[in-house]
């Protein structure tokens, strides 16, 4: 399939989704995704060298430049109907939603909130915050973003780590009907009554020690409560953890509270392990919002083509099917690159979780040489 048909194809998908931009603008952010699927990295000269414009790489790289610094992109208003779209698809009985920080070496933090989906996040919203920690407003906006489009028959769980912590945004989460389960920092006060205020790290946890507390307030200057605590001592860690929870601590809820860390190796599919976002060296704002819109886009996008192949059981012409190391966004990414070069039709997708009807794939028309050889055909 050539480059060309492959930015044709996306463009309708975009103007399908009612993406609320005008036509260059749709133009340039598919050609922005596009690279982005096809490049090791988002590096401005390697993303040029997959644009399906014939000109000199400088001018490519000077078109990327200028389409990064249109200041007429709204991230959140162009994202958010990728995020409508997603949901209107979501076939799950729960939207687990994870958010967490990271650094973009130290000149920006990005704050992400994503919907955890076969141990990666899905992006939902973000927001560029200057270096250091996010506050309750900052993490409170996000989820009021998320809220209003979810779907309304999904049982919602929000994770997060002790940053994300302040009782404000509990009691968010107890207001939009969700369950939560955050991090909580050792030297915080609780009490089960009618016991007196200590600290979390009174309790003298054990190395490879978990305990489970039901009925807990936290904080002598909000006394939140009733809620739920975890205190564990992994034997993977150097230290103990604890964690705020509405629902029953048990070890249910321990195992259910793994996902949170689902962001990490998404965080590193954005970074050093995927986009290399870090080696950009772009630091402006506004252009690192756009290419985050486009990473974001994209990550979705390749996402949905590893759970596709899934779905349809042609996982092996990408991974080993006795390997579990392939995550769905690698498989995506990697199929895209199979699709290029044996000149296969590149699946455009922004949703998870359902199989696509009448698929036909290029290698079920035989085995071996044969059957790559009819394929490029």
């Amino acid at each position: 399939m050539k480059s060309i048909h492959v930015h044709q194809q996306l463009l309708q998908q975009l103007i399908e989704l009612g993406i609320p931009a005008e036509k260059p603008q749709l133009v340039n952010l598919a050609l922005l995704c596009q690279s982005l699927a096809f490049s090791s990295d988002c590096h401005l000269a390697n993303l040029a060298l997959n644009l399906p414009i014939e000109a000199q790489r400088e001018s490519l790289i000077q078109r990327l430049r200028r389409s990064l610094k249109d200041e007429t992109y709204a991230s959140e208003t162009l994202y958010r109907p990728i995020r409508q779209h997603l949901f209107a698809h979501w076939s799950l009985r729960e939207v687990c939603l994870v958010m967490d920080r990271t650094d973009i070496e130290n000149r920006w933090s990005l704050l992400l909130l994503g919907a955890s989906y076969k141990k990666r996040v899905l992006p939902l919203t973000w927001q560029m915050l200057p270096y250091g920690s996010s506050s309750a407003r900052e993490q409170m906006a996000l989820l009021w973003k998320v809220e209003r489009d979810l779907p309304p028959w999904a049982r919602v769980h929000f994770y997060g780590d002790c940053e994300f912590r302040p009782v404000e945004v509990q009691r968010l989460c107890r207001q939009f009907g969700w369950h939560y389960q955050v991090g909580v920092k050792s030297d915080t006060y609780f009490r089960v009554p009618p016991d007196q205020w200590q600290l979390l790290s009174s309790l003298g946890l054990q190395f490879g020690e978990r305990r489970y507390l039901e009925g807990c307030y936290l904080s002598k200057q909000h006394d939140y409560g009733p809620l739920n605590v975890i205190a564990d001592w992994s034997k993977q860690q150097e230290s103990p953890r604890y964690w705020a929870l509405d629902l029953a601590a048990n070890l249910q809820a321990w195992r259910r509270g793994r996902k949170r860390y689902y962001i990490e190796p998404t965080f590193r599919d954005w970074k050093s392990s995927g986009f290399d976002l870090e080696g950009s060296k772009i630091e402006e704002e506004d252009r690192l919002e756009v290419l985050l819109l486009g990473m974001a886009m994209t990550s979705v996008w390749m996402v949905a083509v590893g759970d596709w192949l899934e779905g349809n059981g042609a996982r092996p012409i990408i991974a080993p099917t006795e390997k579990d190391d392939y995550s769905v966004f690698r498989m995506g990414r990697d199929y895209v690159q199979r699709c290029r070069v044996m000149g296969w039709r590149v699946p455009i997708r922004f949703e998870v979780g359902r199989r696509a009807e009448g698929v036909e794939f290029p290698w079920s028309i035989g085995t071996g040489k044969e059957a790559a050889l009819s394929a490029a055909a």
